[in-house]
């Protein structure tokens, strides 16, 4: 048997949700401590219990992480916030993208994110700060590592990612093989909002307005199973008007790329996403940026699913430009709660 990490299973534990389909195995868990893992919530800081929408410049706030100490350390401290939907845990997008923006707040301004490799170690609780740590991991001029992790106020890691940064060199050679499959055009496409905004069967963060637009052209499998294959597509594109920084930009691509790369196993298994009891908890996410995205333009997003072995699933998304150039791939392994 495949034990899980012990992250995994506090996770899982604390949040009810997650096992009223399903119940682990009492050996996965025999020596688990129950509050090892939890970060402390900090109640002097609000955040809107139910909120209507996310807007863009909701999101790009919530980017605005503010250093309590100097950015020059080798290890600097910077401090975010967290969003209000999911309300169980902090949505993995915000944590792909904070890190980000943490990471680059350190690199020289000249380099642009090449690739991010990430673990979700333990659920982020969305109550308080987000507090993160940034290691300058190596230095050169053409290329920097830097290892940001968020820790809870024990100082137990929660997640964890390590990001390079290089500057981009238009002399040296550069090739894809990747194309975007065919796709209608995403204008007439209906938004999750204009989906589902009425449906509460579906949980808010799933039908509510978001920072970006985000449109399937197949029918999602949220309520029950849809089609057939092992291949999704969505179009995304920000919600209004972005800032030119790179960074920034950089880390809305990020945000969109932890919504839908595990979707299409639920098509695979033919099974309803958003079934009672049914969840995704990610392990780890790993992007690699071929080019800089520019989210105010629509941007494709190729989604399959590559396996799904004893409920871990590892999904691969690409993501192209409105000329079909190939900007961003994602992958990620999670763990499925399906519900038949």
């Amino acid at each position: 048997m495949c034990r899980r990490s012990y992250g995994e299973l506090q996770y899982f534990l604390h949040h009810p949700l997650l096992t009223t389909a399903h119940q682990w195995d009492a050996e996965d868990i025999e020596n688990g401590e129950t509050s090892r893992h939890h970060a402390r919530v900090d109640t002097k800081l609000t955040v809107p219990a139910h909120a209507a929408s996310l807007t863009l410049p909701d999101l790009l706030g919530l980017l605005e992480l503010a250093c309590s100490d100097d950015p020059r350390n080798r290890v600097s401290t910077w401090i975010g916030r967290p969003q209000p939907h999911p309300e169980d845990r902090v949505f993995g997008g915000l944590l792909l993208a904070q890190s980000l923006v943490a990471a680059g707040r350190t690199a020289d301004p000249e380099q642009r994110v090449v690739s991010l490799q990430a673990d979700f170690v333990a659920g982020v609780p969305t109550g308080g700060e987000l507090r993160w740590e940034v290691e300058r991991v190596s230095e050169a001029p053409s290329l920097c590592t830097r290892r940001s992790r968020l820790v809870d106020d024990a100082g137990n890691e929660l997640f964890c990612a390590v990001s390079r940064w290089a500057r981009v060199r238009e002399d040296q050679p550069s090739y894809s093989a990747a194309r975007p499959v065919e796709a209608p055009n995403p204008e007439g496409l209906p938004d999750l909002a204009d989906r589902f905004a009425d449906d509460e069967r579906i949980p808010p963060w799933w039908r509510m307005a978001r920072p970006v637009h985000f449109r399937h052209v197949e029918d999602p499998p949220y309520l029950a199973a849809t089609g057939e294959g092992d291949r999704r597509t969505t179009f995304l594109r920000a919600a209004g008007s972005l800032p030119e920084e790179h960074v920034l930009r950089a880390a809305l691509a990020a945000y969109v790329t932890d919504m839908s790369v595990l979707e299409p196993a639920f098509v695979a298994l033919r099974a309803a996403r958003h079934a009672p009891g049914a969840r995704i908890l990610s392990l780890t996410h790993a992007l690699t940026f071929h080019a800089q995205p520019d989210l105010g333009e629509w941007h494709q997003f190729d989604c399959r699913v590559e396996s799904v072995a004893n409920g871990r699933a590892h999904g691969v998304g690409e993501l192209f430009d409105p000329s079909g150039r190939h900007v961003a791939t994602a992958a990620q392994v999670g763990l499925l709660k399906v519900v038949r």
